[in-house]
């Protein structure tokens, strides 16, 4: 049976593609072909509003062997994209991918790649995050873009990715709190984000009690939205304030430091703990230093504190080419 197709030209094919996309019109279950003149783009109906022709072609089923990426590309050769352009990794939150794309028409890309992995936003990285709010620098290239929701070891954590920090990298840490001996046992997560280390805590390690402070309001409202979500409201005390303008009414047995900012805030941690209880100090380490990787905070408790103990140093990941995501366990006397 033959296939309805609308015959684009090919100096005008990403511009109408772009539209064609919008409209839901594309029959995404057939390929994207071209000749030397025009781009052959599957239509669901030919009664779409156009001034190009509609043609007759031999339909090409689009689920071919091969990676995701593959058929990306393939429709980007189809445009006369450069191949090399193609990002060939990206990171999926919920519904929403964000890549990584320099190259030329990028929100004709962007749709492709919504059609290809059957996301509604795609965001594209450009580089770094605001310190103290955490907030990425992501742009919106497809899609409605807003809230998602992502699936993650049990969790799930709502956040929209345009303005909330959510690391891949950090997988690993964030699933180790599901594994902490924190049963009867109150925290205090001074950073606490969207409830990233506190939401894992609260719903696999019966904790006595839970304080979360995060002083980015978008970030707050995220928290208290996810606290909800994950059915573990009862375990905690949220504030949406600066942790150094946090006392709490009780001290507490384990400390998370989520912020590299962390080393700075030590003494005000201290307020807050217990005898005996445990810091865990997220920071960044230079490579140099890294064979010594807790020496940072080695300098600064001796001025803050009578004992300690260095439990651990641990890795998490590479966070620059000469800069590593370190997480350093102490335990106080």
């Amino acid at each position: 049976m033959g296939m309805k197709a609308i015959a684009l030209p090919r100096e005008m094919a990403d511009k109408e593609l772009r539209r064609l996309l919008r409209s839901d019109s594309v029959d995404r279950t057939h390929r994207i072909t071209a000749d030397g003149n025009f781009v052959y783009v599957p239509l669901l109906t030919d009664h779409v509003s156009s001034k190009y022709g509609i043609v007759d072609l031999d339909p090409i089923d689009r689920t071919l062997p091969g990676a995701p990426v593959e058929r990306v590309k393939e429709k980007a050769a189809c445009l006369g994209i450069p191949l090399e352009a193609i990002p060939e990794r990206w990171v999926r939150y919920g519904d929403s991918i964000v890549i990584r794309y320099d190259g030329p028409e990028p929100s004709v890309i962007a749709g492709i790649f919504s059609g290809v992995l059957g996301v509604k936003s795609v965001y594209r990285y450009r580089g770094g995050v605001r310190y103290n709010t955490r907030k990425p620098s992501v742009e919106l290239l497809f899609g409605p873009g807003g809230s998602v929701t992502h699936l993650e070891n049990g969790i799930r954590y709502t956040f929209d990715p345009a303005e909330i920090m959510f690391s891949p990298g950090n997988v690993g840490i964030r699933t180790s709190m599901k594994h902490l001996n924190v049963r009867n046992k109150t925290v205090f997560d001074m950073f606490a984000g969207i409830g990233y280390f506190s939401i894992p805590i609260a719903k696999y390690g019966s904790p006595n009690h839970i304080y979360a402070a995060e002083i980015n309001p978008v970030s707050y409202g995220y928290l208290e939205s996810n606290i909800a979500k994950n059915k573990v409201k009862e375990s905690f005390t949220t504030y949406n304030d600066d942790c150094k303008s946090v006392t709490l009414h009780e001290k507490v047995d384990l400390i998370i430091m989520g912020h590299y900012s962390s080393p700075s805030f030590l003494q005000d941690a201290l307020k807050n703990l217990n005898p005996g209880g445990i810091i865990m100090i997220h920071h960044l380490v230079s490579t140099e230093n890294l064979p010594s990787s807790a020496a940072e905070i080695e300098k600064k408790l001796p001025d803050i504190c009578a004992s300690y103990k260095i439990l651990s140093s641990k890795v998490v990941k590479s966070y620059s080419p000469h800069h590593w995501h370190v997480v350093t366990e102490v335990q106080i006397a």
